[in-house]
């Protein structure tokens, strides 16, 4: 096996791969610059399919499949069976919104996904729609339902803290753990785009932990291996509670992944000003330059991203292009 080991002794074990930049919703902490009546030429599903196989061979264990939203791709169920086929990558994840996740849980299933993170920002549907600006907060939680019975285990839900907006949910979510085995994540809120709307919503987790601590005796629970999340329990219950901390504690030594784009640009960092564009050695299936690039972005991940401050001008150019 030829393993991806950058400069600083990680090994690169993890690809996020987002496959589209379009979405359905229109999130107000996910600030897109691209124009979405821009036609984007992305990767097809064969040009994917050899990619998978080729990081296969690099050393890659775990693939997720990001977007946009994932699920609007017409043949999202050909691009998970082309990186099942592929017996070194053993987990293949999917983060979605999960308001078209109730038709497709069984076919994703079938096809080899392993589980599915969703995201789910509160438990209000008049609340969702001022998040989200779409009116699809019961295809969602129908989405969830199918995900559980179909197996999509350990299912992950994904709460990005905002101060002001979902603070009253921070309990309401936390105890869908005592009712589902499901694993809850809350996400301190990344500076996209521009500072503005993080500067005047961000949430420490550690203000979100207080908030669950006045009513839960925790205990603390460890997360699988290569997690990015601190675990914790409500005492007696089926699931998990974590936090993800990219703002007050960052997570960069230990990390092990790169970012690919549908257009074919691979971010060796969520945060990265530079990327490497390997749109010509997929499409022209040229395994060694595809080699040779791959490798060449993972000399060039930073050691991290360093602290964030709210006068920062440091921020994520495009959460729908890299996802996440």
């Amino acid at each position: 096996m030829d393993y991806l080991i950058d400069r600083f002794n990680r090994k690169i074990t993890y690809i996020r791969f987002s496959v589209t930049s379009k979405c359905n919703f229109n999130c107000m902490y996910c600030v897109s610059h691209i124009d979405e009546g821009e036609k984007t030429e992305e990767f097809t599903k064969d040009d994917m399919a050899f990619l998978f196989r080729i990081v296969s061979k690099l050393g890659i264990e775990k693939v997720r499949i990001t977007g946009g939203e994932p699920l609007l791709r017409k043949d999202i169920i050909d691009i998970v069976r082309s990186a099942s086929i592929n017996k070194d990558i053993n987990e293949i994840v999917l983060t979605t919104n999960g308001s078209l996740l109730r038709q497709l849980a069984q076919p994703l299933k079938d096809a080899g996904l392993t589980r599915v993170n969703i995201s789910l920002d509160t438990l209000r549907r008049e609340v969702f729609k001022k998040i989200t600006q779409r009116d699809f907060f019961e295809n969602v939680i129908d989405g969830i339902n199918a995900s559980i019975n179909v197996g999509l285990t350990p299912l992950k839900i994904n709460t990005v803290l905002m101060k002001g907006i979902n603070e009253e949910d921070i309990i309401s979510i936390a105890e869908l753990s005592l009712k589902y085995p499901v694993i809850i994540r809350f996400i301190e809120l990344m500076p996209v785009g521009n500072n503005g709307f993080w500067k005047d919503h961000y949430m420490s987790f550690a203000e979100a932990l207080d908030i669950i601590k006045r009513k839960y005796e925790l205990s603390v629970s460890e997360g699988a291996k290569g997690e990015v999340a601190d675990y914790y329990k409500i005492v007696r219950s089926g699931g998990k509670i974590g936090f993800i901390t990219p703002v007050s504690q960052h997570f960069c030594d230990t990390c092990n992944r790169i970012r690919i784009t549908a257009t074919g640009k691979i971010y060796p960092c969520l945060f990265s000003k530079e990327s490497i564009d390997i749109w010509k050695a997929v499409k022209l299936q040229d395994r060694n330059e595809l080699i040779k690039l791959i490798k060449k972005s993972v000399e060039i991940k930073p050691v991290g991203h360093g602290a964030i401050g709210k006068d920062d001008k440091q921020f994520i150019k495009n959460m729908k292009e890299l996802g996440g």
